[in-house]
């Protein structure tokens, strides 16, 4: 964050906003991927057994790798943005 005085010392850049937004949307995706697959395969499957993926997916293994992919680009992107906040904030 740059070095101002007065009330822009706390208003980040449009870049930091930026960066911040991909990582909230990143940290969404990991996160609702992992629901998914405790939805899926662990132990939330025996505690909602009304809630199903298969009707849509038609299988279970896509479902699961639907949301492997979903945590898997999530957990890039909060990555990525984190390592951009980094940069942001050493300059």
């Amino acid at each position: 964050m740059s070095q101002s005085k007065g009330s822009k010392s706390i208003i980040p850049s449009g870049k930091a906003i930026g960066f911040m937004v991909v990582r909230g949307f990143g940290l969404f995706l990991s996160v609702s991927g992992m629901a998914g697959i405790a939805l899926l395969l662990g132990p939330l499957n025996s505690v909602i057994k009304d809630l199903t993926f298969t009707p849509v997916f038609e299988s279970k293994a896509y479902a699961f790798l639907l949301c492997l992919l979903m945590a898997v680009v999530g957990g890039a992107l909060d990555f990525f943005a984190n390592l951009g906040l980094k940069k942001i904030e050493e300059s």
